[in-house]
């Protein structure tokens, strides 16, 4: 059985929702090998989510668990109940929508796709992936493609750096013109300096932890890699400023604002690090418009509107997968007998061909077949002529009619 743990933008707000991943990520390592590391798990994190998918046998104890951690590790009042827990079908339909980028802040986009499955190799080899999680995992990738083939889900899609650069292109109009700076060098600033550079725009990158990364995204981009200490002149020097780094913390204050000196223009500021990586304290400061993870929604909004028709197609084609899973599910359980069923036969074949052949050598050869022939017959239904006899004496009619169902009588 599957059960599942979530906390996403969609149930906590994209802010609320940085700090309780926080929080959560911050205590689940102890967790998991106490409780949940017994069964078999993946932990999915992005941006705009915390997932813990588990494997068990044992649901019931696995949920209480769940529920102890969220209850001891959120805080909240009696009214929040910012993280959720799924199991079953449910757990597998979010798993498939989050696949297929239905469940993303911005629908359709394709790193999601990336994620999960980078989540589920590094479960599998940290060996926490066993029966449960590796056939679901699989389904779900293939079913993200799927999606991604069939439908037009992913066509011009945006992600949460492109949402960016789209945002400030609606603040400020076209940013050929613009002076722009980067902060950071992982996946998402990758993301926001392509999206760029597709729009005929350069920028300025800044990174110290990561500087050669930030130097190759300048040569790949025609942009210009610098390290943090350059920070007071790119804020002095930009009309725009995207913030995405993994830092766990605050790297931009007002006083780091108040360092650059006087500025002659406008900065704009898009800030979308989980956590935050500026002090909304920035925000405040005249001449400074400063744009967060929740400014991205309106843009999500949009591009939702603009795919409504691939949505019900990609949400037609998960329905499709959860009834074919039903489907198997159930025939899984009549694979089990008809192997159980095959297993005893061929036992009984084997016993049965070994005494034929020890007679073989003495008996006549017709003999010896049609004896081995009875035998086969006699002993593969017996045990089944009885619980017959037994269930029409006992009343119980649906055995009856079960059987002559499964070989094919028309007896009345």
């Amino acid at each position: 059985m599957i059960i599942s743990l979530h906390v996403t933008h969609s149930c906590a707000g994209v802010e609320a929702m940085s700090n309780v991943a926080q929080m959560m990520e911050a205590n689940i390592p102890k967790y998991l090998v106490n409780t949940i590391g017994k069964n078999e798990y993946v932990m999915l994190k992005t941006c705009n989510r915390f997932e813990i998918y588990v494997g068990t046998d044992d649901v019931e104890t696995v949920k209480k668990e769940l529920e102890s951690f969220v209850n001891n590790t959120v805080p909240r009042s009696k009214e929040q109940s910012l993280p959720f827990i799924l199991q079953g079908k449910d757990s597998i339909r979010h798993l498939f929508r989050v696949s297929c980028g239905l469940d993303s802040l911005i629908v359709g986009e394709d790193q999601i796709q990336g994620q999960v499955r980078e989540a589920y190799v590094k479960a599998k080899e940290e060996g926490h992936v066993s029966k449960y999680l590796s056939k679901l995992f699989d389904r779900a990738l293939a079913l993200g493609k799927k999606v991604r083939t069939k439908t037009r889900i992913s066509d011009c899609s945006l992600s949460v750096g492109s949402a960016a650069v789209e945002l400030a292109e609606k603040r400020l109009g076209r940013l050929n013109d613009k002076t722009i700076t980067i902060i950071g060098a992982g996946s998402v600033a990758t993301t926001i300096a392509k999206a760029l550079m597709e729009k005929g725009t350069t920028a300025l990158f800044l990174s110290s932890r990561t500087f050669n990364r930030a130097s190759e995204l300048a040569l790949m981009t025609g942009g210009t890699a610098l390290s943090m200490d350059y920070l007071p002149s790119a804020i002095a020097d930009s009309d725009v400023m995207f913030v995405a780094t993994t830092a766990p913390h605050i790297l931009i204050f007002p006083d780091t604002i108040r360092s650059a000196g006087t500025r002659n223009k406008e900065l704009l500021i898009v800030d979308v690090s989980v956590p935050k990586n500026v002090d909304s304290a920035v925000g405040d400061i005249e001449g400074i418009t400063l744009e967060a993870m929740d400014g991205l929604q309106g843009v999500a909004a949009e591009n939702m509107m603009k795919r409504m028709t691939e949505i019900s197609e990609a949400e037609r084609i998960v329905n499709e997968e959860i009834v074919r899973i039903d489907s198997d599910q159930l025939m899984e359980k009549a694979d089990i007998v008809i192997g159980e069923i095959g297993r005893k036969a061929a036992a009984i074949r084997e016993e049965e061909l070994s005494k034929a052949k020890i007679r073989a050598l003495t008996a006549d050869i017709d003999e010896v077949f049609e004896d081995m022939s009875r035998a086969l017959v006699s002993k593969l239904l017996s045990e089944a002529y009885e619980k017959l006899r037994s269930s029409s004496i006992n009343g119980e009619n649906e055995i009856i009619e079960a059987a002559k169902q499964l070989f094919g009588l028309e007896v009345k």
